[in-house]
């Protein structure tokens, strides 16, 4: 699988985030609630423009699964401080590796197993930040995710 780099920029951001099991139907529905959030503030232009990211807080390997925290942001320059729907933040930036496939769980699951090897092929150096996932709404059925590798 090959990878393109991208830079991103640091940005301020709104979030939601559930604590649980990753891959639960938790962080499912907790999407469907961010989407209807997005729409509801007319935030589909920076929908469109970053897509949304989803942020693995925890190394499962590490983190009891029910206590894994997964966020789910917009990037934005709107201040929602006062929505208690979502939390506000800043987005440190900086480079990725970006890997694209097809939004199935056989293709994630095998991305994840291979991951190791993905890193080894592509000469790439890590840097000590979460691996993003990025959603960007397509139309039809091949709907894609990509997978944000932190480097140098």
């Amino acid at each position: 699988m090959n990878c393109k780099i991208e830079i991103l920029s640091n940005m301020k951001m709104v979030y939601m985030r559930n604590i649980g099991p990753y891959g639960s139907k938790m962080n499912i529905e907790m999407m469907k609630h961010f989407k209807k959030w997005i729409n509801k503030h007319q935030l589909n232009d920076e929908l469109k423009k970053h897509g949304i990211y989803g942020v693995p807080q925890d190394d499962p390997a590490r983190t009891l699964p029910e206590k894994c925290r997964y966020d789910l942001m917009i990037m934005t320059n709107r201040d929602f401080s006062n929505d208690q729907m979502v939390q506000t933040g800043h987005f440190e930036g900086g480079k990725y590796a970006v890997f694209t496939m097809r939004h199935t769980s056989e293709k994630v699951n095998l991305f994840w197993s291979q991951l190791p090897d993905y890193i080894q092929n592509n000469q790439l150096n890590m840097r000590q930040a979460p691996i993003i996932e990025r959603y960007r709404e397509e139309e039809g059925e091949d709907k894609v995710c990509e997978f944000l590798l932190p480097i140098f």
